[in-house]
């Protein structure tokens, strides 16, 4: 294990680039697939300076856990190869000091971080970087490209290398890659493609320098502070670093992103387990802090579903939001009522509706879309269809004649029905309350929330119905079932005493 500066033929990357900052372009290979539970068994680092001066490092790792065959196939890493090999451990402090304060650049490289993040944590360190994907880069410079994957760029861009699949080989071949995309891209393109995914930050003067340095990677809640410390702003992220610069990245900033950033002088932030937890949390502070630039706090008002009543075609508009709702009845498994959501507000039902009766020549009039309808039904008027001139869609062929009685109420609530089901508000799987555990394995984080019919109990107390948890509840019960530990009973002396 050696540490090499300047050496012979390492990829030139030209001056404008460096001025970036540091790169490291980093390269792992592994024991398989899983940061978690996979191990190391070879790392390498080609570090370019703002100079242009290169450092490269490589060494073998000793997994401690066996090496599978098909990856010691895919590699060439045999056990007898790292069975004298340092541990983690043992090369930690050198890994770390050519990543410090360096964008880490890998191919794929949410596989790279993840597996140096676990490794670090194992070591005892606490790690995080500005990650570049040349994945990303490759498809935002190069869009008409079918693949982006290393061998496809070896390919493409005629580059030359040795020990493919080899950590050291691999790394040199990535910065071959961006090196030539700046021969053929000019080094500007590159670096504004760069800055873009990075969402480089250009932080308000009244912030400290290294306001941002210490943001973790993981889902989490932040707040942006204004003057006498009053909340300005209050927001969730699946990756709290990556959403909390991109306020301040100057090509993915919005007017309300500008005035925040006149306004603010301090941010906080705190690290959530998963994503459920982040919204709950996010939820929880919106209403005890009353941010003055939330929208946040109007939304759970303005949400609602949209129910069809007995006999009818046109479909109501049901507020969920602060409304206590028959939610046994809207999610029962087995005799649901029809109800469709959740939307943002009326105005988003109404959008939907529109397109899916366009979509399914269903007629416009009988789903409330007329204002004429709409008044005769609030007067408590007969709207037979007998009476009724033909609609607008029937006039040019995109309506089946509900309007003028050539097709049933009946017919017509039926093919609503059917052309509406993916947006069915779904039954709620489970006989009773449910568990969800998030576990955050980077960051050693647990925590256990309580959910009964789409809607988060907290202290026994359901609380108002939530349409991004209720999403984020629907693929989760989809994908991952075993997920939730359904509780016996749900008593009103608060949920956490199931789980103490």
């Amino acid at each position: 294990m050696s540490v090499t500066t300047d050496p012979q033929g390492t990829p030139f990357l030209p001056p404008a680039l460096l001025a970036l900052g540091p790169f490291a372009f980093i390269d792992v290979e592994t024991t398989g697939m899983q940061p978690r539970d996979d191990r190391l068994t070879e790392i390498a680092i080609l570090r370019y300076d703002r100079s242009g001066r290169v450092e490269q490092w490589s060494s073998l790792v000793n997994p401690g856990v066996p090496i599978p065959p098909d990856i010691q196939a895919m590699t060439g890493i045999t056990p007898a190869m790292v069975k004298n090999a340092p541990p983690f451990d043992a090369v930690a402090a050198t890994a770390c000091s050519l990543l410090e304060g360096a964008v880490l650049v890998a191919h794929n490289a949410r596989f790279d971080y993840g597996f140096i993040k676990h490794a670090f944590r194992r070591a005892g360190l606490r790690f995080t970087a500005d990650v570049l994907c040349t994945v990303r880069l490759s498809r935002l410079l190069y869009p008409d490209a079918a693949r982006h994957g290393l061998d496809q760029l070896i390919e493409r861009h005629r580059l030359i290398g040795t020990d493919r699949h080899r950590a050291l080989g691999d790394a040199a071949l990535t910065a071959g890659f961006v090196a030539a995309a700046c021969s053929e891209r000019g080094a500007d393109s590159v670096v504004a493609a760069i800055r873009r995914l990075l969402k480089t930050p250009s932080l308000p003067a009244q912030l400290p320098p290294h306001a941002l340095d210490d943001l973790p990677d993981g889902p989490g809640v932040y707040v942006f502070y204004g003057v006498n410390d009053l909340p300005l702003y209050i927001g969730k992220a699946k990756h709290l670093r990556e959403r909390v610069r991109a306020h301040f990245s100057s090509d993915h900033r919005t007017a309300n992103d500008v005035r925040l950033s006149r306004e603010l002088t301090r941010i906080e932030w705190f690290p959530t387990a998963g994503e459920i937890g982040a919204l709950v949390l996010e939820s929880r502070w919106v209403k005890s802090r009353a941010p003055l630039h939330n929208v946040a706090l109007r939304r759970h008002a303005r949400a609602g579903l949209l129910t069809l009543p007995p006999e009818r075609t046109e479909p109501a508009f049901v507020p969920v939001g602060e409304r206590h709702l028959e939610w046994d009845a809207l999610t029962a498994r087995d005799s649901a009522p029809p109800a469709w959501g959740p939307f943002a507000d009326r105005a988003a039902a109404r959008r939907w509706l529109d397109a899916l009766a366009q979509a399914h020549r269903l007629c416009p009039r009988a789903l409330g879309l007329e204002a004429d309808l709409r008044a005769r039904w609030a007067q408590g008027q007969d709207t037979g269809s007998d009476a009724r001139s033909p609609c607008f869609s029937r006039q040019i062929g995109r309506c089946m004649g509900w309007c003028v009685g050539e097709e049933s109420t009946e017919a017509h609530r039926e093919r609503f029905i059917a052309a509406a089901d993916s947006m069915r508000l779904r039954a709620w799987p489970w006989s009773g309350p449910v568990v969800l555990e998030e576990v955050d394995h980077a960051n050693g984080r647990c925590e256990r929330l309580v959910f009964d019919r789409w809607l988060l109990v907290e202290d026994g107390v359901h609380q108002p119905f939530d349409r991004d948890i209720y999403r984020l509840l629907v693929r989760l019960s989809e994908r991952t079932p075993e997920a939730f530990v359904e509780l016996p009973a749900l008593r009103s002396t608060a949920a956490s005493e199931e789980l103490d």
